[in-house]
C-alpha cells in the first residue's frame, strides 16, 4: 500500500496503512481472547499475555467495521487516482533476474495473500454474525481463527520483503509522508464513511424481532406447549452456538411471546438429548462425604451439573448487553474469575436483567432465579462475580447441603434425608455417566431433611448418593418475579414462563418496545453456555 517511486509515502496511503495495521492487531487480539473461552489450545495459552481483556466483544466488532471501512476507502482511492499499478502482479516478474523487480513482484504477491486472508475472514465473519446456523459454527470459527494466524504470518512476510527489497529506508517510507492525492483522499474518506454507515444499517436491520402478541386467553404454565393460544404468536428461532456438551456446541431456541397488557408469557423450546439432573451430587465413602465433580470449585464444572437456561433483557443491543468482560483479570483493581474466562458487569451505569433457570434448583420451585448484571461489586471473601448478583428476596429459595472442608477432598454435610428409602426412590437409580438422562428428582424438600447427626449418618450405607440441594418455598420478593415451569420429553426441553411487563423494580428491565433479549442454553455445565450475537428486538403488539 505504498508507492515505490519515491522515498516517501503519500499521506492518504500512510494513514490507511496504519489504520489497517491497528485494526488488524486489535481484531486478532480480541478474536483470540474470544476464542479462548472455548479453545484451550497451547497456541492461545502461549500468547495469552498479549491478548486484550475486558470489553473485547465490542472492540472485536468495532475493529471489523473499521477494517471494512478502510478496505472500501483504499479501493476507491486506488480507482479514483488510477493507482491500480501498485497491486498489478505480473507472474513473470517473480523470475526476473533484476533483484528489485523480482522483490517488488514478491511484495505484491504478499499483498494478494493478505487480500485473500481478508476475504476469507470477511466471509466467515459475515456467516457467523449475520447468518448463524447456515454452516456449522465450530468449523467456521476454526477457519476464522486460522485465518487470523495467517495475518500474523503475513505481517512478518511483509516486513521481511520490504527490507530485502530496499533495506531499512524502504520501511521508513511508511512513516515519512508527503502531501499528495488530496482529491483521492476525499473520495476515500466519503467511501469509508459510507461503508461504515452501510455496516451499521445492516447490523441494525438484521436483528430478529420477538413480537409479544396481545391476548385475553392465557396459557397454563405447565411446561406443555399444546395450549391453542400459543398459535397466536409467531415463532422466532434463535441459533445459539459455542456451548459445551451439545452436538457441535449448537442449538436453536424457539421462542413465542404473548401479553395481556399486564403480564408477559413466553414459551421457550430447545433440543437436548439428555435430561441432566446430576447437580454435583454427594456420595458417601468410608472416609466421609465426597462431592462428585470434575472442576466445580474453579467454577467450570462440565460433567456433574444440571441443565440450565438463561434469558437476558437489556436496553443496549451491543453484544451481551455490553456486560461481557473477558480475560483472567478483566478489571485491574478487582479479582479475576477462578475459571479464567471473564466476568459480567455493566460499567456504563446500565443494568442487564438476567433470568437464570436451573433445572434442579429453581426448577424445583417453578421459577427463574431472577438475577442481574450491574455495577462492579465490592470485593468480599469468597468467589468474586464482578457485577453479577441476585435480586433481593424476602424468603424462600434453595441452598446447598454441604460446606467445603479446607485442604480436604471431603465436605461437611449439613442435612440428611429423614427417610432415605423414600428419597432414593424419588431420585431413582443413580447412573454416574453424565451423558445418561436422569428421570428422577435430584433436590430434596426442606420438610424431608433433618439436620446432620452422626447417628443418622451411621445408618446410611457407604456408596449412597444423595442430592446436594435442598429447597423451600418459591422465592418471595424481587428474586421471585419470573414464574417458570419446564418439562423434558423426547429430547426437548419445553418451558413456559411469565413475568409482569414492568415490575417497577430497579433490579429489572421492562419488557417493552426498545428492549433487547438474548437466550443461552447450558447442557449440564456450570458456565459454558451457548450464545448468540444479535439480540431479539422486543416488540409489543
Amino acid at each position: 500500500m505504498r508507492s515505490n517511486n519515491t522515498t516517501r509515502t503519500d499521506l492518504p496511503t500512510m494513514l490507511m496503512h496504519w489504520g489497517l495495521v491497528i485494526a488488524l492487531l486489535l481484531s486478532v487480539s480480541t478474536g483470540w481472547r474470544i476464542a479462548s473461552m472455548t479453545d484451550g489450545s497451547a497456541l492461545l495459552r502461549w500468547v495469552d499475555v498479549l491478548l486484550l481483556q475486558g470489553n473485547v466483544l465490542r472492540w472485536h466488532f468495532m475493529s471489523a467495521a473499521v477494517l471494512t471501512a478502510l478496505v472500501v476507502a483504499y479501493i476507491v482511492f486506488l480507482w479514483r487516482m488510477d493507482l491500480g499499478g501498485r497491486l498489478t502482479l505480473r507472474l513473470s516478474s517473480l523470475k526476473s533476474r533484476d533483484h528489485k523487480t523480482r522483490w517488488q513482484a514478491i511484495n505484491k504477491l504478499i499483498y494478494w495473500i493478505a487480500f485473500a486472508l481478508l476475504a476469507g475472514a470477511a466471509v466467515t465473519g459475515v456467516l457467523m454474525y449475520f447468518l448463524p446456523g447456515l454452516l456449522p459454527t465450530n468449523a467456521l470459527v476454526t477457519v476464522h481463527q486460522w485465518l487470523s494466524w495467517g495475518f500474523v504470518a503475513y505481517m512478518g512476510m511483509h516486513v521481511v520483503a520490504q527490507v530485502i527489497m530496499g533495506g531499512i529506508r524502504q520501511l521508513l517510507k511508511i512513516v515519512t509522508p508527503r502531501a499528495a492525492y488530496g482529491i483521492g483522499a476525499s473520495f476515500a474518506l466519503v467511501a469509508g464513511l459510507g461503508g461504515a454507515a452501510f455496516a451499521y444499517v445492516l447490523d441494525s436491520s438484521s436483528q430478529p424481532v420477538l413480537t409479544f402478541v396481545k391476548t385475553t386467553t392465557l396459557p397454563a404454565l405447565d411446561g406443555d406447549a399444546s395450549d391453542e393460544v400459543w398459535k397466536q404468536a409467531s415463532e422466532t428461532v434463535v441459533h445459539t452456538a459455542r456451548g459445551f456438551n451439545l452436538t457441535g456446541g449448537e442449538v436453536d431456541v424457539h421462542v413465542r411471546a404473548l401479553h395481556d397488557g399486564n403480564r408477559a408469557y413466553m414459551l421457550f423450546r430447545w433440543q437436548d438429548a439428555t435430561r441432566s439432573q446430576k447437580h454435583i451430587p454427594l456420595q458417601k465413602t468410608a472416609e466421609g462425604w465426597k462431592l462428585l465433580h470434575t472442576n466445580y470449585y474453579n467454577n467450570d464444572e462440565n460433567e456433574y451439573y444440571e441443565d440450565k437456561f438463561a434469558v437476558m433483557v437489556a436496553q443496549s443491543p451491543v453484544a451481551g448487553g455490553n456486560t461481557v468482560r473477558l480475560g483472567s483479570q478483566p478489571f485491574a483493581d478487582k479479582p479475576g474469575p477462578s475459571n479464567g474466562l471473564g466476568l459480567h458487569a455493566a460499567t456504563d451505569g446500565s443494568l442487564a436483567d438476567v433470568w437464570h433457570w436451573k433445572s434442579v434448583r429453581s426448577g424445583a420451585i417453578n421459577q427463574f432465579d431472577d438475577n442481574y448484571f450491574g455495577q462492579l461489586m465490592d470485593v468480599k471473601p469468597g468467589r468474586y462475580t464482578g457485577g453479577y448478583t441476585q435480586d433481593p428476596k424476602t424468603s424462600g429459595g434453595f441452598d446447598q447441603i454441604f460446606e467445603k472442608i479446607a485442604d480436604s477432598p471431603y465436605v461437611k454435610v449439613k442435612f440428611l434425608p429423614k427417610d432415605l428409602a423414600a428419597q432414593q426412590a424419588q431420585m431413582g437409580t443413580f447412573n454416574p455417566d453424565p451423558n445418561v438422562s436422569d428421570m428422577g428428582k435430584f433436590a430434596m424438600a426442606k420438610a424431608d431433611v433433618q439436620p446432620y447427626s452422626a447417628e443418622a449418618d451411621a445408618a446410611i450405607p457407604v456408596g449412597t448418593v444423595i442430592p446436594s440441594i435442598v429447597y423451600n418455598a418459591p422465592f418471595a420478593g424481587d428474586r421471585g418475579d419470573v414464574s417458570a415451569n419446564a418439562q423434558w420429553k423426547d429430547g426437548w426441553w419445553t418451558m413456559e414462563a411469565s413475568r409482569l411487563l414492568d415490575t417497577g423494580s430497579k433490579f429489572d428491565q421492562p419488557l417493552a418496545n426498545g428492549s433487547y433479549m438474548w437466550v443461552s442454553v447450558f447442557d449440564h455445565n456450570q458456565v459454558r453456555h451457548t450464545r448468540h450475537v444479535q439480540p431479539m428486538r422486543v416488540r409489543l403488539q
